[in-house]
């Protein structure tokens, strides 16, 4: 994991334990196994097994189906009546209205914290947005996918506001992989080079409807293209 991707998980876990003293197994399992969803590790309709990892975390069986249970009740995953567990499959109609949603929650947030990041943490976000187009470039998903996640929500934590900040990573949790398929497979390109600078720009300046706006505009793209592929 290189230091970006690092910083990335990192924010998670950081999201994930801002209220909790201590770090149980089971949480430290459903970390990782939220953050390989959220980097697009696993697809759509992919299953889980818990017997596999529990072998891969060398731990027993039952951490990892609290894990699991935890991620089916933030919509994540799904269960079925055998106690099978798998990754969430999204109709279009699906993806896009989250998509939406991301827009409005995520577009508040960034407005909210333009003023309350530092001038440290700016710097940061242009060179994670370097680093954005840079994996754009080289079709990389996965490396594309862990530094959006680190800029978006070096953004959010700005805010102060853990509730927002995690019903937008449940959103984020819910839709990745089929964002994964999404830039795999439907959108040429050039549509993944949203301009993450532009964005650095107008937090620099403080300027908030601007960052608002760019926000919003960057995270529609989603919402246009799962739309259109019912149209």
């Amino acid at each position: 994991m290189n230091s970006l991707h690092q910083n990335s998980f990192s924010n998670l876990q950081r999201n994930l334990t801002a209220n909790t003293i201590s770090t149980s197994l089971s949480e430290q399992i459903y970390q990782k196994l939220k953050w390989a969803i959220i980097t697009g590790h696993y697809l759509p309709g992919d299953a889980l097994s818990i017997r596999s990892l529990a072998s891969e975390f060398d731990t027993s069986m039952m951490p990892v189906r609290e894990a699991l249970k935890r991620l089916v009740s933030e919509r994540a995953l799904s269960s079925s009546s055998t106690r099978s567990f798998k990754v969430a499959e999204l109709s279009p109609t699906q993806v896009s209205q989250l998509f939406f949603l991301r827009s409005i929650l995520e577009g508040a947030a960034a407005k909210i914290a333009t003023h309350a990041l530092t001038n440290e943490q700016i710097n940061q976000l242009y060179k994670t947005a370097l680093a954005i187009e840079g994996h754009a470039i080289r079709q990389d998903f996965n490396s594309y996918l862990a530094d959006n996640y680190s800029f978006h929500f070096t953004i959010y934590n700005a805010t102060g506001n853990f509730e927002m900040t995690r019903i937008i990573e449940n959103i984020w949790a819910q839709i990745s992989p089929s964002f994964y398929v999404g830039l795999r497979d439907l959108s040429d390109r050039n549509d993944w080079l949203s301009d993450h600078k532009q964005i650095v720009d107008s937090i620099r300046t403080r300027n908030a409807a601007r960052t608002q706006a760019l926000i919003e505009k960057d995270i529609n793209w989603g919402t246009a293209l799962y739309r259109n592929l019912n149209s």
